[in-house]
C-alpha cells in the first residue's frame, strides 16, 4: 500500500526524470510534500512512442464510470488483480505510467499505535509503476500499482509499491511489452536498497505540507 509520498525538487528527482524520459533536458519537478490521494501528481506516460509529463489526479477514475468518486479505494491497484479488474485491466494493457517520488510513507503497527515510516533511496529517487485513465476527455487520473512486500519490507507493511529500476521503467512504458513480461516486475523483491526511518506523527495529517521529521534510527532495507 502507498498512501502518502513526497517529491523533493533537486538533483535526485531530476536525474530520475532524465532516466525515465530518456532526455537529459527532461522537465524538472517542483517540491510537493505529504502528497495524499486525490491530489494532482506528475506522471510520465508514453504516447505514440513519445514520453510525456502530465499532471494526474491520484485516484483513478475509469473512463466508463459516472465520474470522480471516492466510494471505492482507487489510489492503489493490487498487481494480483489487474487482469480481473474492470477498472484496471485496460490501463494495465495500454495505459501505464511512472510516478517519480523522493520518498513515501507507510504505517507500521506497533504496541503504541501506527507509526509512520518514511521509506526512501539514499541520494536517489524512486520510480513507482502506475496506471492511468481519462474520464470524459478531460480528467487524467492515476493509481499506484502495489505488490506483496519484500522480506525486509514485511515487518513494516505487507504491501509495497511496485518500484522500478531502469530496465523495469523501459519495460513498463513500452507499449509492446507482454503481460507475461510485465508480471515479472511484480515479484516481492526490492530492485534497489531502501532506507527506512520513523517520522513524526504530524505527517498523519494530510494538511501538513512539511518534510517528515525523523524520530528514530535509520535502517537499511535490502
Amino acid at each position: 500500500m502507498c498512501g502518502r509520498f513526497n517529491i523533493i525538487g533537486g538533483p535526485a528527482i531530476n536525474k530520475l526524470m532524465a532516466d525515465v524520459m530518456g532526455d537529459a533536458a527532461a522537465p524538472t519537478l517542483a517540491t510537493q510534500l505529504n502528497v495524499a490521494p486525490t491530489e494532482s501528481v506528475p506522471v510520465v506516460l508514453q504516447n505514440q512512442g513519445n514520453k510525456e509529463l502530465h499532471l494526474a489526479r491520484w485516484w483513478l477514475t475509469p473512463s466508463w464510470s459516472s465520474g470522480p468518486d471516492t466510494k471505492f479505494s482507487m489510489f492503489n491497484a493490487r498487481a494480483e488483480g489487474l487482469e480481473s479488474s474492470r477498472a484496471y485491466k485496460g490501463p494495465f494493457h495500454h495505459q501505464r505510467c511512472i510516478l517519480p517520488v523522493s520518498s513515501y510513507i507507510e504505517w507500521q503497527k506497533t504496541a503504541s499505535g501506527k507509526q509512520p515510516i518514511e521509506i526512501y533511496r539514499e541520494d536517489e529517487a524512486i520510480a513507482f509503476a502506475g496506471l492511468w485513465d481519462v474520464w470524459n476527455d478531460e480528467l487524467l487520473s492515476c493509481s499506484v500499482v502495489t505488490t506483496a512486500a519484500s522480506e525486509s519490507m514485511a515487518p513494516i507493511h505487507n504491501r509495497m509499491p511496485v518500484m522500478l529500476d531502469q530496465q523495469g521503467i523501459d519495460l513498463w512504458l513500452d507499449g509492446q511489452s507482454s503481460v507475461e513480461q510485465l508480471q515479472t516486475l511484480f515479484t516481492p523483491n526490492l530492485v534497489y536498497p531502501l532506507m527506512a526511518r520513523p517520522v513524526d506523527k504530524a505527517i498523519n495529517n494530510a494538511r501538513v505540507k512539511e518534510l517528515p521529521r525523523a524520530v528514530g534510527e535509520v535502517r537499511e532495507l535490502l
